[in-house]
């Protein structure tokens, strides 16, 4: 009993040490983004100024580089939320799809659609910028979104599919005999119980999608630019205003660490959905 309290102690500590040094960058960048233009800049750094708010203004206006990073912000938020709503409209029916009993190459479809979650975004940026040259797509939104669902769709069909599996399978037997379909199954049985895992599956493809980087860069110029490219505009040949980066990564943070804090009891139960029976 007390190896247990001491090992348990113990892995707490190192959680919370390990934590805390997670989060000593993300201090830092609050910090500086706080400070002055000519105290961001010092060496060593001072922790002696009054805070301003001035380095968000410029950034969300276009003062410091003269390119508003508000629009920037708003082309994230259009893509990122396509892509999720995108992602869970095909992945809710293709996980019902690979958990049905009577299809029998689930589990090979099941492992070859996770598989391709291994193959790196980077592969695919050629033919997607020859496609988006050809069908006149390219700086615009379904460029982005539809990549970042395909993406995404792996990874969510399988946190889905595993959920549905936990799923007592007498619940369907009992809804079919009462005369649903497929499809009236999975709206009025599965989906109630689904919620988590499809919030979970949800929050990870929103997060995702937030952060990409090489696509948009590559597929995009201006009108789409999303907010993460947007951040090489704060650096150039002869220096790199430290005070608007890091505002700019602050902005680009902020949503996803707070949407993640209001949700994550959904995104806890979600993972550990039938973990234990």
């Amino acid at each position: 009993m007390a190896n247990r309290k001491i090992s348990a102690w113990l892995g707490q500590f190192v959680l919370w040490a390990w934590l805390l040094v997670s989060l000593i960058p993300v201090v830092f960048m609050v910090v500086t983004s706080l400070k002055p233009p000519g105290v961001a800049t010092s060496v060593p750094p001072s922790w002696s100024f009054r805070p301003t708010l001035d380095n968000y203004a410029k950034v969300l206006t276009g003062g410091g580089t003269g390119q508003a990073f508000a629009p920037l912000v708003l082309n994230s938020v259009i893509v990122t939320v396509g892509a999720t709503i995108l992602t869970m409209l095909l992945a809710v029916p293709a996980a019902y799809a690979l958990s049905l009993r009577e299809f029998r190459p689930r589990r090979f479809l099941s492992s070859w659609i996770l598989s391709t979650y291994m193959f790196p975004p980077m592969v695919s940026v050629v033919p997607l910028f020859i496609l988006a040259g050809n069908l006149g797509l390219f700086d615009t939104y379904p460029i982005l979104i539809v990549p970042y669902a395909a993406i995404n769709l792996p990874i969510a069909v399988w946190i889905l599919r595993s959920s549905i599996l936990q799923i007592p399978y007498a619940l369907q037997e009992a809804a079919m005999l009462d005369g649903l379909s497929r499809w009236g199954i999975l709206r009025r049985v599965l989906w109630p119980l689904l919620v988590p895992s499809v919030a979970t599956a949800a929050i990870l493809t929103a997060i995702l999608s937030w952060n990409e980087f090489l696509l948009a860069l590559s597929l995009t110029r201006q009108d789409a630019k999303t907010a993460p490219v947007g951040i090489m505009e704060f650096t150039g040949m002869f220096g790199t205003d430290w005070g608007l980066l890091t505002a700019a990564s602050t902005v680009i943070v902020a949503p996803i660490v707070v949407l993640t804090l209001i949700l994550r009891r959904r995104i806890v139960s979600g993972l550990t959905f039938g973990a234990v029976k």
